[in-house]
This record gives C-alpha cells, structure tokens and sequence, in this order.
C-alpha cells in the first residue's frame, strides 16, 4: 500500500471521542434529554435498592447499632464537603465528563465492594462488619460528592434555562414510575423467601443494582459535553468565597442549612423507627409500598405539572409550598400506631412528601443552577451542597446521640407511649416549618 500523507491524521480512538467536547446542537437536544431521563432511571433505580430499606435491612442484620448508623449517616453527611474539591478541580481542569465518571464509577465500586466484604466477616463470626461497611460507605460517598459539581453543571450547560422545570419534572415522574415498577416485585420476593434467605438475597440485590448502575453510568457517559467556560482563574480561596459573598445566594444558603439540619434531625433514622417500632419489617411488601412507592407515585403524578409551574411561577413560589407541606410529615410519625394505622398514616406522608418533594427540589436545583454565572456553577453548587452536607451531618448525629443517651426512655402523654423517637420528630416539624415560613421569602430568584 502507499505510505499515507503526512498531512493525514490518525482516526481519534474511542476513549478520545468518548470524552471530547464539542459544541451540542439544537437538534440534538430532544435526544439528549430522552438519554438523560432513562440514565436517570437506572441510576435512580440502583440508588433505591442499594441504599433504601435494603440497606437498612442488611446493615441491621448483621449488627449495627442505632449509634453506628447515626455515626455513618454523620460521617458521611460531613464528607460530602467533597464537593468543593470536585468543583476545584472542575475548574482547574476544565473537564467535567472524566471526573464525574471516574468518581461515580469508584462510589458504586466501593459500597458494593463494602457490602460484600461486611457480609463475609458477618458470615465468619468475626467482630467488625459494621466497621468495615461504615468504612467503605464514607469513603465511597466522599467520591460520590465529587462527581456532583462536575455533573449540575455540565447538566446546567445543555438543558436550556426556560426549559428546565419542565424537563426536570419528567425526568422525575419517569424516574417515579420505574422506581415503583421495580420495588413492589422486589419487596413482594424478599417476603416470600424465607428468614434465612432474606439476607443473601440482599445481597444478590445489590449486585444485581450494582450491574444496573455501572451500565448507567457508561451510557450516559456518550453524551456530548460542551466546552466548559472557565473564566478567571483565582485562588480557590476567592472561588469559594463567591458564593458566600453573593448577596443573591446567602439566602438560599441559610435556607438551606437550617431545613436540612432540621430535616435529618427527625428523617434521618426515621426508617428504623419505622421497621423497629411500627412493625415494618413484618410486612416488607407493605413497607415497600408506602415508603417507598407511593413516594414516588406522588412525584410521578405532579413531576410534569410541577416542573411547569417553575417556569412559569418561578423557584421561590414553588420552592416555598413545597418544603411547607413536606415540613408536617414527623407529625404523621408521631400519629402511627403498629399495625393498619402505620400503614395508612405512613402512607399519607410518603404520598404528600413525594408530591412536595419533587416540586420543591425541582425549584432548587434550577435555583443553584441558574443563580450564578456560568463559570461558577460548579462551585456554587458544591458550597450550597456542602453547606448542606455539614448541616445533615450535625442532624444525623444530633438525632444518634440522643437515641443513644436517652435508650429505652418513654412516658405516656394523654394514653398515647412517647419514645426518644418523637422527641426527635417534633423538633424537626417546629424547625423544618419555621425555615420554611420564615427563610424562603429573602430567597432570590435567578437573575432577580
């Protein structure tokens, strides 16, 4: 064959191809945004059953206490402040695509690999299990608070700005609808087999989610990235900075402490509540359905017209209604009895906190998203995330450390038993109202 030009230029290989950015056009974007609704869908998915009642379950069968899992939750929440570094070196690189997909890769990586390895030494009698699975889970979640900044605002990039309640709104009834296909089967099979099989096949769950996700990943890794404005390169003191001195954002930041710290206060361990005190774990395939599906049906019912609605009426209308109804859910807790009546009022709950849920983050995020100025999402996203994360861990640990203290405490007040656990649900409800009430109204709007 003849030799080849020299002005000929080898074929980019594929991971070159995978990863470049180029400019996305108009045409594209119906495309994308399917792409992005059904990766969502299988992420979601897979977050549902590695970390929802599954988890729950396994981590309580093979020895955690009330105390490690606030200590986890806590850790965990803390180490989110991963965010910030994963928006630095966003910044620094100006690359999103690579860094997301190598940390979100690790995440699911680490807490399958924890699973596994906790599972072994339960099964050989040996101390530590929950250790090992505290351990992998922290660390698996620092890398996964990394991967958050590069994706808003690769996201926040190609979705358009008028479009995006809308857009976020199906993506989330989508995602609703998937959910509950998935979980209702699975809760119905793991009430099935018997008590000896019920934790090997959590197991085989979280593999078989594990698999799902990874496949996520990859798949939304095709789609295209654009090219990343930068803009001025400063000291990442000055780029964390910003946000705290955006006069703009300040609100929407102490809003966001003060309900999220009052939120994990009381929702945080609320599951164990619910599978210990209520009878939950009695009945799988019913708490399945109502702490898990009918959450989501509430967001698949209102995602679309609630995300029109934040277009429409804008983020802080939306995002106020939203966290005031959500903010009444510990007093349906407090009301359950074991039995019929935790089913129907633990329903009632998870049918109004996934319809206020959805609309209220679906305003937040276009409210992160499109407050500061492109070169500054990232960042903007991961103080407004971390801020949050260190409030959620103060929760987490707060609600553990009063669990621990106070044991086995209860009175009665007007014939109904008071435990530690409604302590902790009627401080949430008195904090989650008054941020709400009080806070949202000094939030700004994008561009306002």
């Amino acid at each position: 064959m003849p030799p080849a030009s020299d002005t000929e230029q080898p074929a980019p290989r594929f991971w070159q191809r995978y990863f470049a950015r180029r400019i996305v056009y108009p045409r594209e974007l119906p495309s994308i945004m399917r792409k992005h609704i059904y990766t969502g869908v299988m992420g979601s998915v897979y977050f549902t059953l590695v970390t929802g009642i599954f988890f729950l379950y396994f981590g309580t069968a093979i020895g955690m206490s009330r105390f490690q899992w606030g200590l986890m939750g806590g850790v965990s929440s803390f180490l989110l402040a991963a965010q910030l570094l994963g928006a630095l070196i966003t910044r620094r690189l100006g690359h999103r695509k690579f860094l997301w997909l190598v940390c979100a890769l690790a995440h699911r990586t680490l807490l399958l690999v924890g699973i596994l390895l906790a599972f072994v030494i339960w099964q050989a009698g040996w101390p530590g299990a929950g250790a090992v699975l505290i351990v992998f889970v922290c660390v698996g979640n620092f890398l996964g608070a990394m991967a958050s900044p590069p994706w808003l605002s690769w996201l926040a990039d190609i979705i358009p700005e008028k479009d995006h309640g809308g857009f976020w709104g199906r993506r989330s009834a989508w995602i609703a609808l998937s959910i509950v296909a998935v979980v209702i089967p699975a809760g119905l099979l793991f009430d099935m087999v018997p008590e000896t099989a019920k934790l090997p096949l959590t197991v085989i769950v979280f593999g078989l989610a594990t698999l799902v996700g990874v496949i996520d990943l990859f798949i939304h890794g095709t789609i295209p990235e654009p090219s990343m404005e930068v803009g001025v390169r400063n000291h990442f003191l000055q780029h964390l900075l910003t946000p705290l001195r955006d006069r703009s954002f300040r609100p929407w930041l102490a809003f966001n402490g003060c309900w999220t710290f009052g939120m994990t206060l009381g929702g945080s361990l609320a599951m164990l509540y619910f599978l210990e005190e209520l009878g939950i774990k009695r009945n799988f395939l019913g708490g399945m359905i109502v702490l898990t599906s009918l959450p989501l049906v509430g967001g698949m019912l209102t995602g679309r017209w609630s995300g029109r609605l934040v277009d429409r009426l804008g983020s802080r209308r939306v995002l106020q209604v939203g966290h005031v109804c959500w903010s009444i859910l510990p007093l349906l807790w407090i009301a359950a009895a074991p039995g019929w009546s935790a089913l129907i009022l633990l329903g009632c709950s998870s049918l109004i906190g996934g319809t206020s849920s959805t609309a209220a983050i679906n305003a937040a995020t276009k409210l992160i998203t499109r407050t500061p100025p492109p070169s500054e999402r990232a960042m903007y996203a991961a103080v407004s995330a971390c801020l949050g994360s260190l409030a959620a861990g103060l929760g987490v640990l707060t609600a553990g450390a009063v669990l621990k203290h106070m044991g086995d405490w209860q009175t009665v007040i007007a014939g109904k038993t008071v435990v530690a656990f409604h302590l902790l649900f009627v401080g949430s409800f008195c904090i989650r109202l008054l941020s709400a009430v009080l806070l949202i109204p000094h939030v700004r709007e994008p561009g306002g």
